[in-house]
């Protein structure tokens, strides 16, 4: 509701007190995040089919090592992620193997989040200038 002689253009605007700080991270972020999500449409087969090459290790894992399913998954996502705690280890040869097998594809699927994540930001960044430039 606005006061007798206020006009609707006068109402502050959204974001308006936060400042121009918060209102630029904002939408910076909202950039990103649609850059990101843009250049996951173009790698989700990549993307799917390193979820399922893990997938496969854990169940290999699970098998080989006579482990439950969710040590499995544990150890797969920890050695892909080159975590590597240590608290579970392979004992046989065949499941150093697929150990190995997990490191690798993590490896490949962090490279490829990070690649997307660097272009992303470099799109955002672009984004941003020309938007201060008009």
């Amino acid at each position: 509701m606005h006061q007798v002689g206020e006009t609707a253009s006068a109402r502050p605007q959204p974001f308006e007190r936060c400042g121009d700080g918060l209102v630029i991270a904002i939408r910076e972020s909202l950039t990103f995040c649609r850059h990101s999500l843009r250049m996951l449409r173009h790698v989700r087969g990549v993307i799917l089919m390193l979820a399922m090459a893990l997938l496969f290790c854990t169940v290999m894992i699970a098998r080989v090592e006579d482990t439950p399913f969710g040590d499995a998954l544990y150890f797969t996502l920890i050695t892909g992620l080159t975590i590597g705690y240590g608290d579970i280890t392979p004992t046989t040869a065949a499941g150093r193997f697929v150990s190995i097998l997990a490191g690798v594809i993590g490896v490949i699927f962090v490279g490829l989040v990070v690649a997307i994540a660097t272009r992303a930001l470099k799109l955002t960044a672009q984004d941003e200038a020309a938007r201060k430039e008009q």
